[in-house]
């Protein structure tokens, strides 16, 4: 006996406002990338190529690889990109492996000196 599966396709383009109200970062990304994306639609109609094209502005969008907070919306832009194509595949493994580097150097980070401070005691 054969079941039939039922493939529900994905949207066209992603709903920056769920997005945006879990992560800003991926909210920015999106936004520079969805303008983009839509016009390039439009053009050739071909979804791979539309988020291609778009790609550039997606990850120019991408937060910088400083500061833990930073580098886990890199991270999370970075797969969210992935999965809207975005970013390609080939791509992905170098800006993850950044990611991984700089926030390796964050654990690594000498710990701040402490400031001396005063003498209490008056010279005499």
């Amino acid at each position: 006996m054969t079941e039939a599966t039922q493939h529900n396709p994905a949207p066209e383009a992603p709903q920056t406002a769920n997005i945006a109200s879990t992560n800003p970062a991926v909210a920015r990304c999106l936004n520079a990338w969805e303008p983009v994306f839509r016009a390039e639609m439009k053009k050739y109609k071909f979804r791979p190529s539309a988020a291609r094209e778009a790609g550039q502005f997606y990850r120019d969008a991408m937060p910088p690889l400083s500061g833990y907070d930073n580098i886990r919306d890199f991270i999370a832009c970075t797969a969210h990109g992935i999965l809207i194509g975005a970013i390609e595949v080939a791509d992905s493994s170098k800006l993850l492996y950044a990611a991984q580097v700089a926030l390796s150097t964050i654990r690594h980070q000498p710990a701040p000196k402490e400031q001396a401070s005063p003498d209490p005691s008056p010279l005499p």
